[in-house]
C-alpha cells in the first residue's frame, strides 16, 4: 500500500520529512510526507511529488514544473486536492498537496467492482463541481481519468493538475501529440491541446463515470488506434450503464463540445439540489479500502515519528512566479494523495514523443499565472499549531498591526502581504459570521479585531474562531468601531465611549465617555495618538480631537471643525492631519493648528488617499492631486477615467485606480500610464477596489478577487484570480466592492462584508 523509502533516498525534501513511497514513474516519485520536526506524527500529512535525483533538468522542465505549481495553487475547491507548497527552483523540484488515506477510483473499481448508480451520481456531482471550480479560475484539467480521482471519506477529490501552461503558449506543446490518457480523452484532445475547451473536461468526466458504473471505459479497445477512432467518431459503449444514468453520460460524450452540459448543469443532472443523503454513501468495499489506507498511513507515520534528536524543520522553500504558497496543516482524513495505482504519473514530465503522450495536466486559460518565475524567497510557516488567545501577545512590544495599510489609506500592504512567514501560524482559508450588519476589521498579528453594528469581536486570524467579544452597545449608541490596536491593547468606540480593552482577553482597562449626543464620524491613528472627528446630533456641530493613547493617557487637543459634511475621512502623513468632508482641512498633528484648507465644493474628494504631502481625490473624470502644503497647486491623473473605488498607491509611486470595468496604473510623479486591464469588461467584470500586495495589484471585485503584476506594461493580463466558493450569499452572489474592507498579509486576504461575514482566502 505504502512502500518503504528506496535505499539511499534522502529523508528530507524542502521542509518535509519523507515517510514512504506512494508511487513512481519514469522521471519521479510521489511520497507520503509530513512537516519535518512536527510533534504529532500524524499532523500535516501531504503527498509530495518530486523528480528523480539522477536526472539532468533543463530550464524548460522547470518552467513546466512551475506552471504545474501555479495551476494547482490557482484552484481552491472542496472537491480537489489543495496545493500545500512547492519549489521549482531547488536542486530537486517538488510540490506537495493534501493527502487522503483512500484509493483511487481505478483501484476501488478494480478491487471492489462497479459502483451502484446512486454512488456514481453523487460522486459525479462532486467531480462536476470540482471542474466548475477549476474553470472559474481559468484552469482546465486535461487529464481527468479514474487514476486522477481519489476517494475520501467525505467524497471524491480530483488530483494531478499536471504540467500547466498558458492556453496559447504553444512552445510547450508538441505538434501532432495527443495530450491526455487513452480512453479518457475528448475529440478535442485528438485534435491537439490548442483545441481544448472547458467542455473537453466534461467529456472526460463522462468517460470516468461510465467506468465507475461498469468497470470498463466507454472507448476501451486493445488497439490504440481503435480507441482514438472510436472517440473521434463518438462510438461509446454504454450498454451496461443503468438507463437513466446513461442518458446523462451520453450528454457528456456528445461529439460537439458546445452541445455538452456545463459542469454545474451536469452536477444538477446527476444530483438535483437537496438530493444528497448527508454522509457520502460509499459501498462496503470502498469503506474497507478507506480503513485500510488510513491504517497504513498511521502505521508509517508512527514508525517514522521523530526522536528527541530529530532536526528542526527547515525554513520553507519559495514559490516562484508570484506570491508564495505556504504549506498548510492538514488533517489526514480530509486530503487526497494515494497515487500508487498510477505508475505512469511522471511519464508526462519527460514529454516523450509517442503516439499518445500522457500529460497529466491542467491548462491555464488566457491570462492566468503567465509569469515564468522570479520573485523573492519566502519562508514557509510549515505546519504549526493554530494560535490560541494567549498567542495573541507575542512580545513585550506587542504585535504588528495592519489596519488598512497605513494612516494615509494608501492601500499598500507592502512586501509582508505576500511573505508567508508573517501569516498567522496554522492559517487555512475560513469563513465566519460576526454580526448581522456591516463589519470592519484590523489585523493584529494572530488576532483579527472587528467592529460591527453592536460590539467588538476578536477572531483567531488562523481559523476564524471567536476569541472574545464585548457585550452589545446600548440602543441608539451607534455601531462599534476599532480605533487602534497598539501593543497589547485594543482601542475602540462603543456605547458612547472610547474604551481600552486587553487584546488577549477583552478585559476593559479604561473608558472615556463621549459628550452626550455626540457620535464619532471618522478616526485615524498615528504613533501613539488617536485623531477622531465627532458631530453633535442636535446642532450638527463638528469637532476634531487628538487623544494620547500610549504613555500617560490624556486628551492632547480639541478643535472645532466647520465643514458641513456629515462624515469625515481623516488621514495622516508627515505630521499633518488631513480632514476630508465637503472640503479639505489640514491641521498640525502636534497641536491642531490649522495649516491649510480647500473650501467646500471646490474639489470633489471621494475616497481620498494621502501620500506624503499629496492628497489624491478620486472623481468621475480622473484623479485630482492636491498639494496639502499649497492647496492651489493641483494636477490631474487618469484623465477621463470615472474612478469608482479608493485608489491604491505603491511605495515606489505607482497609483492603481479602477473604474467599474477597468484597472489602470499611473505614475504619481509624472502621470504616465503604465498599464490598463483589457478594455471590454471581460477581465474585470464589474470592477473593484484595488490594493497593492508585494509586486501585485490585488482587486476586490463583487464576487472574488483578481491580481495584476505591478510591473506590467501596456495591456495588463490577469496574473491570478480567486472566485471563492465561500463568497457570502453563495454561488452567484454579488457585493458592492466599495462596501468590502480588507487586509492583505502573508499570502492571505481578510475581507469584511456589509452582512457581517468575515472571509479569509489566499491572495495568490
Amino acid at each position: 500500500m505504502i512502500e518503504p523509502l528506496p535505499p539511499g533516498r534522502a529523508r528530507l525534501i524542502g521542509p518535509y520529512q519523507l515517510l514512504g513511497l506512494l508511487g513512481a514513474g519514469g522521471m519521479g516519485e510521489v511520497y507520503l510526507a509530513r512537516p519535518a520536526g512536527a510533534p504529532d506524527p500524524y499532523d500535516g500529512l501531504v503527498a509530495l511529488k518530486t523528480v528523480r535525483a539522477d536526472l539532468d533538468l533543463d530550464d524548460g522542465f522547470r518552467v513546466r514544473f512551475r506552471r504545474e505549481i501555479d495551476a494547482a495553487g490557482a484552484v481552491r475547491s472542496p472537491h480537489t486536492a489543495s496545493l500545500v507548497g512547492g519549489d521549482a527552483n531547488g536542486r530537486l523540484p517538488w510540490l506537495a498537496t493534501e493527502y487522503v488515506p483512500g484509493p483511487s477510483l481505478a483501484e476501488a473499481v478494480i478491487h471492489g467492482g462497479p459502483m451502484p448508480e446512486q454512488v456514481v451520481r453523487e460522486m459525479g456531482a462532486g467531480l462536476a463541481r470540482a471542474l466548475a471550480d477549476m474553470h472559474a479560475v481559468r484552469v482546465l484539467h486535461r487529464d481527468l481519468k479514474p487514476g486522477n480521482v481519489l476517494l475520501g471519506a467525505d467524497g471524491p477529490k480530483v488530483i494531478d493538475f499536471g504540467i500547466a501552461q498558458a492556453f496559447d503558449a504553444t512552445q510547450l506543446t508538441r505538434t501532432g501529440v495527443v495530450v491526455g490518457s487513452p480512453g479518457y480523452i475528448s475529440p478535442e484532445h485528438v485534435n491537439g491541446s490548442r483545441a481544448l475547451v472547458p467542455a473537453s473536461d466534461v467529456f472526460c468526466l463522462g468517460a470516468v463515470l461510465a467506468f465507475a458504473a461498469t468497470g470498463r471505459g466507454p472507448f476501451d479497445d486493445s488497439d490504440m488506434a481503435a480507441v482514438i477512432f472510436r472517440i473521434a467518431q463518438g462510438q461509446a459503449e454504454l450498454s451496461r450503464v443503468p438507463p437513466q444514468l446513461r442518458v446523462v453520460i451520453e450528454e457528456c460524450l456528445r461529439s460537439e463540445a458546445e452541445a455538452r452540459p456545463t459542469p454545474r448543469q451536469l452536477a444538477e443532472l446527476l444530483l438535483p439540489v437537496g438530493a444528497s443523503r448527508g454522509a457520502f454513501p460509499w459501498t462496503e468495499a470502498v469503506r474497507g479500502q478507506l480503513a485500510a489506507h488510513a491504517a497504513g498511513a498511521r502505521a508509517v507515520a508512527a514508525a517514522a515519528a521523530p526522536s528527541a534528536a530529530a532536526p528542526p524543520a527547515p525554513t520553507g522553500a519559495p514559490h516562484p512566479g508570484g506570491p508564495a504558497l505556504a504549506p498548510t496543516p492538514v488533517v489526514p482524513v480530509a486530503a487526497p494523495g494515494d497515487r500508487r495505482g498510477d505508475k505512469g504519473l511522471w511519464i508526462a514530465l519527460a514529454a516523450a514523443a509517442t503516439v499518445v503522450c500522457v500529460v497529466l495536466g491542467a491548462v491555464l486559460l488566457p491570462g492566468l499565472f503567465e509569469g515564468d518565475g522570479g520573485g523573492d524567497d519566502h519562508a514557509s510557516d510549515g505546519a504549526r499549531p493554530t494560535a490560541s488567545a494567549s498567542d495573541a501577545v507575542r512580545t513585550k512590544a506587542g504585535p504588528a498591526v495592519v489596519p488598512g495599510a497605513d494612516a494615509g489609506r494608501t492601500g499598500d500592504f507592502g512586501a509582508a502581504a505576500t511573505d508567508v512567514s508573517v501569516k498567522p501560524a496554522g492559517w487555512k482559508a475560513w469563513k465566519a459570521e460576526v454580526e448581522n450588519g456591516s463589519v470592519e476589521c484590523v489585523l493584529a498579528d494572530t488576532s483579527l479585531v472587528c467592529g460591527g453594528p453592536r460590539r467588538i469581536t476578536v477572531l483567531d486570524a488562523a481559523n476564524g474562531e471567536q476569541r472574545w467579544r464585548t457585550g452589545p452597545g446600548g440602543a441608539g449608541s451607534g455601531p462599534a468601531s476599532v480605533a487602534a490596536v497598539i501593543g497589547t491593547t485594543v482601542y475602540a468606540f462603543q456605547d458612547g465611549a472610547l474604551v481600552a480593552l486587553g487584546l488577549a482577553d477583552g478585559a476593559e482597562r479604561w473608558r472615556e465617555p463621549l459628550a452626550d449626543g455626540v457620535r464619532v464620524t471618522g478616526s485615524v491613528q498615528s504613533g501613539g495618538v488617536l485623531y477622531y472627528a465627532t458631530r453633535a446630533t442636535g446642532t450638527g456641530a463638528a469637532r476634531i480631537l487628538a487623544h494620547q493613547l500610549t504613555g500617560k493617557q490624556a486628551r492632547k487637543w480639541d478643535k472645532p471643525w466647520d465643514d458641513p459634511a456629515g462624515k469625515a475621512e481623516l488621514l495622516f502623513a508627515d505630521g499633518r492631519l488631513v480632514a476630508v468632508g465637503d472640503g479639505v482641512t489640514v491641521l498640525k498633528g502636534a497641536d491642531g493648528a490649522r495649516l491649510a484648507a480647500v473650501g467646500a465644493g471646490d474639489t470633489a474628494c471621494r475616497t481620498p488617499v494621502l501620500k506624503g504631502k499629496e492628497l489624491l481625490c478620486a472623481g468621475t473624470n480622473g484623479l485630482t492631486v492636491v498639494d496639502v502644503t499649497a492647496p492651489q497647486n493641483r494636477r490631474t491623473l487618469a484623465d477621463g477615467v470615472d474612478i469608482a473605488y479608493r485608489p491604491a498607491v505603491s511605495r515606489d509611486g505607482k497609483v492603481v485606480v479602477s473604474s467599474r470595468t477597468r484597472v489602470y496604473a499611473f505614475g504619481l510623479a509624472d502621470g504616465r500610464q503604465y498599464w490598463a486591464s483589457y478594455d471590454g469588461g471581460e477581465t474585470m467584470g464589474d470592477g473593484g477596489g484595488p490594493a497593492v500586495a508585494g509586486d501585485m495589484a490585488v482587486v476586490v471585485e463583487n464576487n472574488g478577487i483578481v491580481a495584476f503584476a505591478m510591473d506590467s506594461e501596456g495591456e495588463a493580463e490577469v496574473a491570478g484570480s480567486r472566485l471563492p466558493t465561500e463568497w457570502p450569499g453563495g454561488e452567484g452572489a454579488r457585493h458592492d466592492p466599495a462596501s468590502i474592507s480588507y487586509v492583505a498579509r502573508g499570502d492571505a486576504m481578510f475581507l469584511s462584508f456589509d452582512d457581517g461575514t468575515v472571509l479569509s482566502i489566499y491572495t495568490s
